[in-house]
Order: structure tokens, then C-alpha cells, then sequence
């Protein structure tokens, strides 16, 4: 298994929309990249893995051209039930695990905010060298992934079925996950430039002594 099916996040996203909850982390993703794209001031944006869309609609606000990409028609059904932005490019469904529907060099900033680590490394491998394939030349990749220390954390409330690869594991659930260590990344961004890493602690909301989730946060131009 290289990733969990469509089928499994149609479903995730459906039982989300039935219990009206979304997925929405507020500025948890895509605040700590704010200043980063004023400076870079992209007129194309596209963020890989949206879900229903909160991030793409966030930026639209912020006067980012953005579009966003999910796998799950359910979840791109639901952004497109959201208000639109006059800066939002639309929402389509295509894997990003394949290759991208898009001319190289087609964007100055790709996002991905915890979306690209639920995949094989050899998958993984594929959708860095296709967002480098996309990005124009000194393009941004801003992204935040599962780091090796998030496992554990999330063993808890997800128990493991089995593991796969190394670090990449199915989940009782049927969903797939990829833990990154620091030396993976660098080693997937070893031909890129100016590859910036922090690893950070999420709190739990009701206690903020608590670690709820770790993951690195990344920016890494082409």
C-alpha cells in the first residue's frame, strides 16, 4: 500500500460534514508563512492536499491567487459550498500522488500544510520532484509535515494496524502515515536551495503543557 484509497477520505470528510466538524486549525498553518509570501508577493499559489479548502480561502483573503487540489471529492465538494474570495482560483480533484495537472512552472509558492506525509517514500519522493517540476524558478514550497516525534503522540489516540515502510504506517483506521525525520527531509531537498527547518510542539487546546502534535515546518526554494 502506497496510500489510503479515495474511498477512506470521502468518507473521513463526509463523517466531518455530517457532524459539522471541520477541519479548520485557524492560523495554526498558514499564519507563520504570512510574512514569507508578502515578501515573495506570488501571483500564483496552489495549495496540494486542501481538504475542505480553509487554507485556500484564507490566503484568497489575504490577496494570495490561490487554488487548491484534494484527492476527496467530498472534501472539495464542501470548499466549494464555502464563500467564495474574489482571489480563490477554484478547487479541483486530482491525486497529487500522481502528476500534478499543471505546466512546469505554473506557481510561485506550492503549500501543503500536513497533507504530503501520509505516503511511501517513493511516492513521496515523486510529489517533491513534481511541486519542483511546478514551481517557477525560485518558487517557494512552504509545508508542514508529521516529524519522527509526532508517533508516539499520535499511537495514542490512533493505534498502528501494521507498519509498512520505515516510518510509514497504516493505521487501524485504514489511514496511512508518514513520520519525517530531519535527515529525510534534507535528504528530499538535497538538490534544492535555502531549505529552512523548525520542528514544533502543538499543545493540546485544553492543556497547553500538553504536546498534542509534532511537525516540521519547512520553506525550501526551487
Amino acid at each position: 500500500m502506497q496510500y489510503a484509497p479515495r474511498d477512506h477520505w470521502d468518507r473521513f470528510f463526509k463523517r466531518k460534514r455530517l457532524r459539522n466538524a471541520g477541519l479548520d486549525w485557524g492560523e495554526q498553518w498558514i499564519g507563520p508563512f504570512r510574512e514569507t509570501l508578502r515578501e515573495l508577493d506570488p501571483k500564483k499559489t496552489v495549495d496540494l492536499g486542501c481538504g475542505t479548502g480553509n487554507e485556500v480561502i484564507g490566503l484568497a483573503v489575504d490577496g494570495f491567487r490561490t487554488v487548491g487540489l484534494d484527492y476527496s471529492r467530498e472534501a472539495i465538494a464542501s470548499a466549494k459550498a464555502k464563500p467564495p474570495s474574489d482571489q480563490a482560483l477554484g478547487f479541483l480533484v486530482a491525486d497529487m500522488a500522481q502528476e500534478l495537472p499543471f505546466v512546469d512552472g505554473s506557481f510561485d509558492a506550492v503549500m501543503s500544510n500536513v497533507a504530503v506525509h501520509m505516503i511511501s517514500d517513493r511516492v513521496t519522493q515523486t510529489i517533491f520532484s513534481e511541486v519542483r517540476r511546478v514551481l517557477r524558478r525560485d518558487g517557494l514550497f512552504l509545508f508542514h509535515v508529521n516529524s519522527a516525534a509526532d508517533r508516539p503522540l499520535r499511537e495514542k489516540r490512533s493505534p498502528m494496524a501494521r507498519e509498512l515502510e520505515e516510518n510509514f504506517i497504516l493505521e487501524e483506521t485504514g489511514q496511512t502515515m508518514h513520520f519525517f525525520s530531519r535527515e529525510y527531509l534534507l535528504e528530499l531537498f538535497s538538490t534544492w536551495k535555502d531549505v529552512r527547518l523548525d520542528h514544533v510542539e502543538i499543545p493540546l487546546a485544553e492543556d497547553k503543557n500538553e504536546v498534542f502534535k509534532c511537525v516540521w515546518r519547512g520553506i525550501a526554494r526551487a
